[in-house]
């Protein structure tokens, strides 16, 4: 049974992370691994081996009962109910984490990089700054409100100035102005 051990690990890790991503956000920062390992994708992927490990300690729980017909529609039932929590889950967080498109920008001195994220939606778009701090997370900066969903830096309608520790991003609006946002980094 040393294989439930590793099981029943790994599912406290995937209960847990939810609680330790809670507490990065309430300080400020966000999980962002590469430019598209965001929380909600991370756990989408801790859902699905959670899901398999339930349905294995499920299965071993059966090796170890009477082998009725009933105990075999509860393996079933779980199984069934487990696949269904997770797949909405999953699409809780799909629907959290679509609309997004990342752009990560170094210094000239190669000191500092920050991370822009654009929003997109159909109402207003939002372009955010962020100081990557390490390679696992980002501190929030300022954010600019773009009309209509438009997306400047994809479009390629934006100016990047920095001047030491401070980065000066100026995007096209989408309604035929320029916003300006000014993040110092390091602090």
């Amino acid at each position: 049974m040393k294989w439930k051990k590793w099981l029943y690990a790994y599912l406290g890790l995937w209960l847990v992370f939810p609680w330790v991503v809670f507490a990065i956000w309430v300080q400020n920062y966000d999980v962002l691994l590469g430019t598209e390992g965001t929380p909600f994708a991370i756990q989408q992927v801790l859902n699905r081996l959670g899901a398999v490990c339930v349905i294995a300690l499920a299965i071993l729980h059966y090796r170890e009962t009477e082998k009725r017909w009933t105990n075999k529609l509860a393996l079933a039932a779980a199984a069934l109910g487990i696949i269904a929590l997770v797949w909405c889950w999953n699409f809780t967080c799909t629907f959290f984490h679509q609309g997004e498109c990342r752009h990560t920008f170094t210094s000239p001195d190669g000191k500092y990089t920050i991370v822009v994220t654009e929003n997109i939606s159909p109402i207003a778009g939002k372009v955010h700054i962020h100081e990557r701090v390490n390679p696992f997370l980002i501190r929030y900066g300022k954010e600019i409100i773009t009309d209509d969903g438009y997306c400047p830096i994809c479009a390629g309608q934006y100016e990047l100035t920095w001047q030491g520790n401070a980065v000066t991003l100026t995007v096209a609006d989408g309604a035929g102005g320029w916003e300006t946002a000014t993040v110092h980094i390091g602090k």
